[in-house]
């Protein structure tokens, strides 16, 4: 009988251990085998593409809020409201020389969504009559979620863009 619950034991013990091993792993996550959506190389120097990829970014309506052409830093923001929801997209892109003439760029963009809650502290005689004093509404806005944004699309975007800025920018330096 003692044996059987040895058995017993050691089959709930390593079950636990099996369990405990199923939490999520960041590096898992991170070293995953996952399409390379978010970064695409030119044949250009990286000082046209830095400016090409800015020009870009402010065609589709982003505000700069970080630019640092020594370190090929760019960061944008933009904003969107759907009803009581706020959502900001941060678009973050560095850029890496690969020789002369050639520099690849990688985008990353979060999405943070917020949606704001107000409470109205007006105050009414038999429910129908507003009373002075005490109104006021109060407003809050609580983050509601933070997504990296991972819809291939996206990125394509800007990079289909910023490719054929490139092209014309060629185009033009042949010309003269």
């Amino acid at each position: 009988m003692n044996k059987i619950n040895n058995w017993k034991f050691a089959m709930i013990a390593a079950g636990l251990l099996l369990s405990g091993c199923a939490t999520f792993s960041p590096s898992e996550e991170v070293f995953k085998e996952k399409a390379n959506i978010n970064s695409r190389t030119y044949d250009t120097s990286i000082n046209a593409c830095f400016d090409v990829l800015k020009q870009v970014i402010l065609k589709k309506n982003f505000s700069l809020t970080h630019e640092d052409k020594e370190a090929r830093r760019l960061q944008a923001s933009r904003y969107f409201q759907k009803g009581k929801r706020n959502i900001v997209i941060v678009l973050n892109a560095n850029l890496q020389p690969l020789g002369e003439n050639k520099t690849t760029i990688y985008l990353n963009a979060v999405q943070t969504t917020e949606k704001l809650y107000s409470q109205s502290h007006a105050r009414f005689f038999l429910g129908l009559i507003p009373l002075p004093g005490g109104g006021g509404e109060t407003a809050e806005r609580l983050k509601e979620g933070e997504i990296t944004v991972e819809d291939q699309k996206f990125y394509e975007g800007f990079f289909e863009e910023t490719d054929e800025e490139i092209k014309k920018l060629k185009e033009a330096k042949e010309k003269n």
